[in-house]
């Protein structure tokens, strides 16, 4: 995997459980989200799937991947629209750093973006599989169904394909070059809507579903590519791993939980203390055992945010207010005099200078 962000694997393979057909609740509140900006009753939605309010808000926790199916055949429901799943995965996309796929954009290579993009799957889902299959002419992206049914994952797997196409016209615009696309279901609507969507032929009844690309465009330089902010975000991450291999778990933890949920809703001792399953008497005295209590970590965190935008260099003061958590732009201000000892103004001082990529949106 892509070395700057091998935390992910590790954070998974040390220390968070997940069970196999779940989902998170982070890709259900992406959908939820998505679809309710379309016009779609979120409570509608809830009440179909058969969870609470509360149950959608702790983004890091699991619930049945069997939900993530029934969501989808709601929301088609509501909006009447068999399309809705290819429309939201080619809509949805990261938009800060607190969503771990945004930074991956800014690596050398295509190659290197949808490996790391892949790596990050199970936080999401693992439901189905995504693998990067490479030889010297062809590069695909293969959907192992782990053994469900194709047609019971149809509108999940359109969703990922078209997140994934997505992905790369955001990469390479309209350079975009796919060389086909294999579905393993059926069609479910007009077999003509799926070229439309995805922007060439596809065969439907395959062997398993694929996209691929030419091997020549997947290795050349991403247009995207951000060294300086790339290492920027790597230097971030790497901090919290290094108090996990020191023993100091609790903090590190605590830490991505932060990262994650900062721009999303209000980060409490509450929340990440049910995600830890831990008392919040208990998670308080730990972080203050581990000499990072919990005030001081949400500062920390939004420090480290903060550093990454004044890198990107292309947001409003304003914007990375809201993103940091900060209601009003004014204690936004205050935060920022006391990291860097200067006004917000002059974070962005001779950007041009610091930047080694361009963005772009």
């Amino acid at each position: 995997m892509t070395a700057q962000f091998s935390w992910v694997d590790r954070l998974i393979a040390a220390d968070i459980a997940l069970p196999p057909n779940t989902t998170s609740v982070n890709l259900i509140a992406r959908i939820l989200a998505s679809a309710e900006s379309r016009g779609a009753r979120r409570p509608a939605l809830l009440d179909a799937i058969g969870i609470g309010e509360m149950n959608s808000r702790n983004q890091l926790s699991r619930l049945p991947g069997s939900l993530l199916v029934r969501l989808f055949q709601a929301v088609e429901r509501e909006l009447t629209d068999p399309l809705i799943a290819m429309k939201m995965g080619r809509d949805s996309r990261p938009r800060c750093f607190s969503d771990i796929g945004y930074a991956t954009r800014f690596l050398p290579t295509a190659a290197d973006v949808f490996d790391a993009n892949i790596h990050m799957q199970t936080l999401r889902q693992n439901l189905y599989r995504v693998s990067l299959v490479q030889s010297e002419n062809r590069t695909s992206l293969r959907w192992n169904l782990l053994e469900h049914d194709p047609q019971e994952l149809a509108a999940l797997i359109e969703f990922s394909v078209s997140t994934y196409v997505r992905l790369a016209r955001e990469l390479w615009w309209d350079d975009t070059r796919m060389l086909s696309v294999s579905l393993q279901h059926r069609p479910r609507f007009d077999a003509a809507e799926y070229s439309r969507m995805l922007g060439c032929p596809v065969v439907f009844g395959a062997a398993f579903t694929e996209v691929e690309f030419s091997t020549a465009q997947m290795s050349a330089p991403n247009p995207m590519a951000h060294p300086n902010l790339t290492a920027a975000v790597q230097g971030r991450q790497a901090a919290p791993m290094l108090w996990f291999d020191a023993g100091q778990r609790v903090s590190a933890l605590t830490y991505f939980h932060i990262y994650t949920e900062l721009n999303k809703s209000p980060v409490t001792l509450q929340r990440i203390s049910r995600f830890l399953d831990l008392s919040e008497r208990t998670l308080r005295r730990k972080l203050d055992a581990e000499g990072r209590p919990f005030r001081n970590l949400l500062d920390q965190v939004r420090m480290d945010l903060c550093d990454l935008y004044r890198i990107e260099g292309h947001r409003s003061f304003g914007e990375i207010a809201e993103l940091l958590g900060y209601g009003e732009l004014s204690a936004f201000t205050r935060a920022a005099k006391r990291w860097y000892g200067t006004a917000p103004s002059h974070f962005w001082k001779d950007i041009e200078g610091e930047n080694g990529g361009r963005s772009k949106d």
